[in-house]
């Protein structure tokens, strides 16, 4: 048998393998029945040969079940879809998918009306995406919450990244810990071939921008630099300079220096930045330390400045062998994100990347008497205000980390202390999800999971944790794939009633609807307010004044004071609230549609599809209007002098001022041009990107039928 009938991928050897094993037999069982040394069957299931067609039908014909029967099928080329790996829970479901489009082309190529060539064409790109999606098992878990609450030890703990022999908490856990702010930027964790780092380093602009925060004005300054840079990267840069990491150190280098251009210099060069050119390092199996202990000292070097190779990290990854859940079939990383400040924001560029990742799943961590944190609370509600429902129902858990004997501090209903671990879990499940309340009304979700997790090893077993985050994800793939089958349905549906005439009535009757529908909102203007009093102006009524200083010095590029993505959020809320009663209302009308019985047999399936397709137009819709609003208003900005103008407000109404200095510059007539475009351009969007996509969809159909 010729090779090129299978399509052979990477994995083959492995699968073979657990093909073998499932049903107890040996490599020279395997060896024997293909006359080959049993060196050879070693090699192709470790993936250092790659079995030929004819070794691989033997191969499956001496292991002797359906499921390698199967697996010989699977590995014939797909023609349409990426075919997913022999391991992947859903390929069933795919293998169906590639059916169905394979029959849907024929439909396309035929000599078929227009509308139902629309029809296909979108059912078409639906089971793409959808099986595109499930096809990868790749998926991340981000962690986020205030500093402070325990997230990076739970990290630890729910990833195996400890040193079991150390008796303190702290000890034990890879990563640097302690009582908050110790870790200096986000951290990922991945499973790999053997133990290693690799650290992405900050741009040299933003280290010279720190070096500023530090030294500029560091005599006479009305606010202490030191208050501008968080404690952790203090730390770190002054460990990079030598001066052991201590604050007291560089109070005595400053008052060495005349002013602050000298101490800026002189410490610029303490740093010895072009020698900190390394991003990558991997045990060695010379070393004389065990590999977790190597891990652990290597991270506290570069975390803490001490490694004379590394420069200031943006985010460091650590690979470890092997999948970080064992039980998992999913391709995993972990995400440790930079905690949230108080003295900043919890709009953040970096978060809302990790919420916005459909193959992500947040967990929004939160102490166990303050849960849900304030922090954790604001980015809740600014995930509603932006039209987020379907991500907190989908890829939202909430995990309250208590710490010590937390949990048992508090009273029951009855005032009496609670009697266990379980009521007290109970009672603040039930504490969180009444403060949430007001907030989730507002949309179609109930409540938000809540898990718990005590570090201590007598109190909550990671295990259990781990195994609740991975049934979250196996829910949020299921949710794929019941897209997925509806698509297919519907594509199966079509076919079948290409030629019936009363599916073309059901048809026209949505399409009418829907008609009515556009004819109406093709004809209105949408309404909008200034994006920048949305919730740039808020954001900086609230936040800390050294904050707002940080931001300024770098034109108001500051990761935790992002102010171009606080405009951008700023406007999605805005397209959100001028939108969401249009987008509520054609899904009621549509429902309404499929209460009709002709409409319900006959074209059911596509208004499942017109459902899916609405909210995925609406989400690119506020997506752009997001993206838009940066590109409007970043390249003026940027530039403009209001910055300069800010860095020589001085005193105690500080804040005051600078509120009222952007306040002006926004309303100014010289930006009404940026307004006035970014409006049109939000308008035009959602006449194209949303009311016009609708509007190609239906917009042969009376015609056809006419």
């Amino acid at each position: 048998m010729s090779n090129s009938i299978y399509d052979v991928p990477n994995d083959v050897g492995k699968t073979l393998a657990d093909l073998r094993k499932a049903v107890k037999k040996k490599q020279a069982d395997i060896a024997q029945s293909l006359n080959v040394a049993q060196s050879h069957i070693s090699r192709i299931e470790k993936g250092k040969v790659t079995p030929t067609g004819q070794e691989l039908k033997e191969y499956v014909k001496a292991i002797g079940t359906e499921e390698a029967q199967y697996y010989l099928e699977f590995l014939k080329p797909w023609k349409i879809l990426k075919r997913p790996s022999f391991r992947n829970p859903q390929r069933d479901e795919l293998w169906k998918a590639e059916t169905a489009l394979k029959e849907l082309q024929k439909l396309i190529s035929e000599d078929a009306p227009d509308f139902l060539i629309r029809q296909a064409e979108m059912y078409d790109k639906r089971v793409r995406e959808e099986a595109e999606y499930l096809t990868s098992l790749e998926h991340s878990i981000a962690y986020t919450g205030p500093v402070g609450v325990g997230k990076t030890t739970a990290v630890c703990k729910l990833t195996g990244l400890v040193i079991p022999q150390e008796k303190q908490i702290k000890r034990q856990s890879v990563l640097a810990v302690g009582s908050g702010r110790v870790t200096v930027c986000e951290v990922g964790i991945r499973g790999g071939e053997k133990f290693g780092i690799r650290v992405k380093p900050q741009s040299l602009d933003e280290i010279n921008k720190l070096v500023e925060d530090l030294c500029t004005n560091y005599k006479d300054s009305e606010e202490s630099p030191l208050q501008i840079v968080s404690q952790e990267v203090q730390r770190l840069i002054f460990g990079m300079a030598g001066l052991k990491g201590n604050e007291e150190n560089f109070a005595e280098l400053a008052n060495q220096h005349e002013n602050s251009d000298a101490l800026r210099l002189n410490f610029s060069e303490m740093l010895k930045l072009p020698e900190r050119t390394r991003e990558e390092i991997w045990f060695e199996e010379t070393s004389n330390q065990r590999e977790i202990e190597w891990l652990k000292e290597t991270f506290r070097q570069i975390n803490y400045g001490l490694h004379k190779e590394f420069s200031v990290p943006r985010r460091i990854d650590i690979i470890v062998p092997g999948e970080l859940f064992q039980s998992s079939l999913y391709e995993l990383q972990v995400i440790d994100t930079r905690g949230l400040d108080k003295d900043g924001t919890a709009v953040r560029r970096d978060l809302m990347d990790c919420l916005n990742d459909q193959r992500t799943l947040t967990v929004l961590c939160s102490n166990f008497k303050d849960a849900p944190s304030s922090e954790i609370y604001d980015l809740i509600a600014n995930l509603i205000q932006t039209g987020s429902e379907k991500l907190l129902k989908e890829r939202v858990i909430i995990l309250v980390l208590p710490q010590n004997d937390d949990a048992y501090k508090g009273n029951n209903e009855t005032g009496e202390p609670v009697d266990s671990k379980d009521e007290a879990y109970s009672l603040k499940r039930e504490e969180v999800n009444r403060s949430l309340k007001p907030l989730l009304k507002q949309i179609n979700v109930k409540d938000i999971p809540i898990l718990f997790f005590n570090a201590i090893p007598e109190e909550d077993n990671p295990s259990d944790v781990a195994r609740m985050l991975i049934e979250k994800l196996d829910k949020l793939r299921s949710t794929y794939v019941q897209r997925l089958s509806s698509s297919v349905e519907a594509i199966n549906i079509l076919i079948i009633n290409q030629k019936e005439k009363n599916a073309w009535e059901a048809y026209e009757k949505v399409s009418k609807s829907l008609e009515i529908f556009l004819n109406d909102y093709h004809k209105k203007t949408l309404s909008f307010g200034r994006i920048h009093e949305r919730l740039l102006i808020p954001e900086m009524r609230k936040t800390h004044s050294g904050t707002l200083r940080a931001t300024i010095r770098r034109n108001g590029t500051l990761d935790k004071f992002d102010v171009y993505f606080l405009l951008a959020n700023g406007s999605k809320s805005v397209a959100w609230k001028a939108t969401m009663g249009i987008f509520h209302e054609l899904k009621g009308i549509l429902k309404n549609l499929s209460g009709d019985s002709l409409v319900k047999e006959y074209a059911e399936g596509f208004i499942t599809q017109i459902l899916a397709n609405w909210d995925e137009w609406h989400q690119e819709f506020l997506t752009y209007s997001e993206q838009i609003s940066e590109q409007v208003f970043r390249p003026t900005l940027i530039k403009s002098p209001i910055w300069d103008k800010c860095m020589f407000i001085k005193g105690s109404g500080f804040r005051k001022d600078v509120l009222f200095a952007f306040q002006i510059w926004f309303n100014a007539s010289e930006q009404q041009h940026l307004h006035d475009l970014l409006n049109s351009q939000i308008e035009k969007a959602w006449q194209e990107k949303v009311l016009g996509q609708l509007d190609n969809l239906i917009g042969n159909a009376t015609k056809t039928s006419s």
